[in-house]
């Protein structure tokens, strides 16, 4: 079971709900009856993050301001016109501003913008209400250190020419109202921390790269993630010191517990995405109730996933968000649309439908004996960023790769990138391991908005991709 990502939302949903802030609730009411009586349909998504920043570069810490953004979008509809207006601000008269533009855009005449405008400022003001928000303390600079030493004791006498450590969080807060709308959402909070480790291999330099991120500044207390972090760094920079590069067809792969989250966001999430399955932008034109994995393929998208880098209580349209099953036994049970998926990387953007936690459940296989299946391929410890075009073929990079010879891990290679077709790679799936883990965070970009998701799922067997070498490490 999985429980939610912790917030403390306010909303109401055509009248009000208990507990509900009365003005909120209000203002909402007020947007219906302006829409009943003038025909005009008013929308306003306002947003306010604040974050800071902590970098370590090879010893030397240095400490970014924290910042902070605000602003607000408004929708103005009215017949057959439609106006859109953001502006980076929340004072009086940008919204008076705004509203009036997008009122004009959507030729919504004798309609009251100022009026409109005075009611937005008071909803703004439950955001500027909230506390400080996300700061770097001096604990953060401390635990940067402590990776940094991680890392170079990992090395084990092989010289790391540069160790770079960096901590990055934000917290995030939005307001949306509508027609009968009226939501609060509190302390969306995301803490990342990564590790570069750089050392002299064979072809020029090589790099190994670690993150981990956590949705509760708390969690870092222990310092258990960070030691991990800088620890696997290092030692991915030694081990990739002697690797060669490899080019071969029609391989076989073991892809580790974790690092299958990429496939699953990228072969499974993105096609199941409404926007994209419709259009048919992945390449295949899935139907539900359709069998494209093999049996023992079970694979969800969860909002609520504890601690799941792409969680949220609600989307960015104040909805609820739930789980959804996308895949029961190889065959397609859903797709990702409708609210409480809808989602934007910020209040300049509008919403697109989007994944969240995307994941393949454990299935009923042993890790260890499906590596030892293979006689000839490779193991990947990481999956990096991917691809999927529109002809359905799909490029990965996989980084910290060995062979297998006679079932058994051997010599590490260079990093790679992998290629194949999604609907070849899916039938290719031979075996689904009985772990989990999820992956590293990640930022999903699509139609030029990032937004953070998460992925995860056990060790999987999959044959029939191709693996060449990827450009040289910077």
């Amino acid at each position: 079971m999985t429980t939610p990502v912790p917030s403390r939302p306010h909303t109401a949903d055509q009248g009000g709900a208990p507990g509900v802030h009365p003005d909120l609730a209000a203002l909402g009411e007020r947007l219906r009856e302006t829409e009943a009586r003038t025909g005009v349909r008013v929308d306003l998504f306002v947003e306010r993050v604040r974050g800071a920043e902590c970098f370590l570069p090879d010893g030397a810490t240095v400490t970014g301001e924290p910042y902070e953004q605000a602003g607000f979008a408004v929708r103005v509809r009215h017949r057959d016109g439609e106006g859109y207006v953001a502006l980076n601000s929340l004072s009086g008269e940008a919204f008076r501003l705004g509203v009036r533009a997008a009122a004009d855009r959507a030729a919504a005449e004798r309609f009251d913008t100022d009026d409109l405008a005075a009611t937005v400022l008071r909803a703004a003001g439950h955001l500027e209400s909230r506390g400080p928000g996300v700061a770097v303390a001096a604990p953060s600079a401390e635990l940067l250190r402590t990776a940094r030493s991680s890392a170079l004791r990992a090395a084990r006498g092989t010289p790391l020419t540069s160790v770079s450590v960096s901590y990055s969080g934000a917290a995030r807060d939005f307001l949306r109202l509508g027609p009968g709308i009226a939501h609060l959402e509190e302390a969306q909070q995301w803490h990342l921390v990564s590790c570069r480790a750089v050392t002299d291999g064979t072809g020029g330099p090589v790099v190994g790269y670690r993150k981990a991120g956590v949705r509760d500044l708390g969690a870092w207390e222990s310092g258990l993630d960070i030691v991990r972090v800088g620890r696997d760094a290092g030692r991915a920079a030694v081990a990739k010191a002697t690797g060669r590069p490899v080019t071969e067809r029609n391989v076989t792969l073991v892809i580790a517990a974790g690092a299958s989250g990429v496939l699953a966001h990228e072969l499974l999430g993105h096609p199941l995405e409404g926007d994209v399955a419709a259009r048919r932008l992945a390449g295949v034109a899935w139907r539900e109730g359709e069998r494209i994995g093999p049996a023992g393929l079970h694979v969800a998208d969860d909002p609520g996933l504890a601690g799941g880098w792409g969680g949220f209580a609600h989307d960015d349209e104040g909805a609820p968000a739930r789980l959804r099953r996308l895949v029961r036994d190889g065959t397609v049970t859903g797709f990702i649309d409708g609210a409480g998926r809808q989602r934007r990387q910020s209040f300049r953007q509008p919403p697109l439908t989007r994944m969240s936690n995307v994941y393949v459940e454990r299935g009923p296989d042993d890790p260890a004996a499906l590596t030892a299946s293979v006689g000839h391929g490779f193991h990947v410890a990481r999956l990096g960023g991917g691809r999927v075009h529109e002809d359905g073929t799909f490029v990965f990079g996989a980084v910290d790769v060995r062979r297998i010879r006679d079932g058994s891990v051997a010599e590490p290679v260079s990093d790679a990138v992998v290629t194949g077709h999604v609907a070849a790679a899916l039938t290719g799936i031979r075996g689904i391991g009985d772990d989990f883990a999820m992956g590293s965070p990640a930022a999903c970009a699509k139609y030029g908005q990032e937004v953070p998701v998460g992925d995860g799922g056990p060790t999987l067997l999959v044959t029939g991709l191709d693996i060449e070498p990827s450009h040289p490490s910077p």
